[in-house]
């Protein structure tokens, strides 16, 4: 499961899901203090999509 919340991907690997943190600090304007970085032991950690796709293994 790929998400930028924390709390989102931690109900996930807790169902046995691989999981991705994509940051969005701009989300929820500028006053936004919750889920700036990853916070948990998240199967990958990227700051865009981009980035999470250039480390994603090519399947097929």
């Amino acid at each position: 499961m790929v998400a930028a919340h924390n709390d989102d991907l931690k109900a996930a690997k807790a169902c046995g899901l691989k999981t991705a943190f994509v940051s969005r600090p701009s989300e929820h304007g500028e006053g936004q203090t919750k889920d700036l970085f990853a916070e948990g032991q998240w199967d990958f950690v990227a700051s865009s999509f981009i980035e999470l796709a250039d480390m994603m293994p090519a399947v097929g």
